[in-house]
């Protein structure tokens, strides 16, 4: 086994993630969905679950809450309960929480159910954790050699998944790309307002992307938990999904672009549900929420400038000069002369960001150029390249 996937879970992984050994056969691929307050989308994402390719699938569901959760969420997922155990007979692996294998035609389904009295998810945890619990199975399974795939795939249980959904993970190289983002589109109701909201959110999030290719950012990628392949020892590496109740897809990725490769796949897109939500206080569904209610949000809405994406790559180039370089390229790599280019805002934003004092620290330690470029980057990671933004 990959020591650092042995040192994970022995140290790290959620207690539910020892269910992995009371399950019988293996699978060829698996995917993990979380669900809060979701019965009718959660039961169109089971649905459209493709066949896998190599050998059964494993669904886990992880059906969560927090004894805080409103009314309606505790209502809806008491329904979601019962319209699972229609599938049939039932394999009990825990009671506490529950833990319920269903046949299912493509494989089986694994539903955790931390949404009961006794089980709830803590105050101030939510999808994050959630995420963690089927995700530390899946890696579990893995190690046992009963899950023959080396991704850990996670989605929404609001999404609509491709017939290639787990063909397209299989053509990714493990050894040299630590996660990967479906292609996805959002699916709008025929609410005029939403739709245009919808597609202003979805063009902010393919602009800024674009944007941050074109400038040589490592951090070229759509933060969406929806739409996420993770290598197995990647994911061990880099400590498994934050247990927080919003952003725990932005700041794994983020942890796995300092690590290695993220790559951005081009197959059938994942169907997302545009949709107003407020499940999570960081999400597409807020979002969505905040530009309906906005007045005027078409012409108010706003996008990073060109401009701002051409003194990102200047700064790039500036890191990848001092790696080679040193110190002496410091700021000798920046434009100057150009009407276009404001090297003074940009120093300025930079010394604000404390950037410069951290380079110095980084070049100083020992290392070849990759090495000290990669120190770099990790310093100079998606958060601080949003902030110099």
């Amino acid at each position: 086994m990959n020591e650092a996937i042995a040192a994970y879970l022995e140290d790290s992984a959620e207690p539910e993630a020892a269910l992995a050994d009371r399950i019988s056969g293996s699978f060829g691929h698996a995917v993990e969905i979380p669900a809060y307050g979701e019965r009718e989308s959660l039961a169109g994402t089971l649905a459209s679950v493709p066949a896998g390719p190599s050998g059964d699938v494993l669904i886990v569901v992880v059906l969560n809450a927090r004894r805080d959760s409103p009314a309606e969420v505790h209502d809806v997922n008491a329904a979601v309960r019962e319209a699972i155990a229609e599938r049939g007979p039932a394999e009990v692996l825990s009671e506490i929480p529950d833990a319920r294998l269903f046949p299912d035609a493509r494989g089986r389904l694994l539903l955790i159910d931390r949404a009961s009295p006794g089980s709830y998810l803590p105050a101030g945890q939510g999808v994050g954790l959630a995420r963690k619990i089927g995700c530390d199975l899946l890696l579990r399974l893995h190690a046992a050699g009963r899950l023959s795939s080396p991704w850990i795939l996670a989605t929404d249980a609001d999404v609509s998944l491709p017939p290639d959904y787990f063909d397209q993970a299989e053509e990714l190289d493990p050894a040299s790309t630590v996660a990967a983002v479906y292609a996805f589109e959002h699916v709008f109701p025929e609410d005029e307002a939403l739709a245009a909201a919808g597609r202003l959110y979805e063009i902010s999030l393919r602009s800024n992307t674009l944007g941050l290719a074109w400038a040589g950012s490592p951090y070229a990628y759509e933060g969406l938990g929806s739409c996420l392949a993770i290598s197995a020892s990647a994911y061990a590496a880099v400590g498994g999904f934050p247990k927080t109740n919003a952003l725990e897809d932005v700041t794994i990725l983020n942890s796995l672009a300092r690590v290695g490769a993220i790559e951005r796949l081009a197959g059938l897109p994942i169907g997302l549900d545009g949709r107003i939500s407020t499940r999570v206080p960081i999400s597409t569904g807020k979002a969505l929420s905040d530009l309906v209610r906005r007045p005027a949000a078409e012409a108010s809405f706003l996008l990073p400038h060109p401009l701002a994406f051409a003194h990102l790559a200047a700064w790039i180039r500036v890191l990848d000069a001092l790696a080679r370089r040193g110190a002496d390229a410091l700021v000798a790599e920046l434009p100057r002369g150009n009407p276009f280019f404001r090297a003074d805002l940009l120093e300025e934003a930079l010394t604000g960001m404390g950037a410069f004092a951290e380079v110095r620290e980084a070049i100083r330690q020992p290392g070849d150029a990759r090495t000290v470029l990669h120190r770099l980057h990790r310093w100079f990671d998606a958060f601080r390249t949003k902030e110099l933004l």
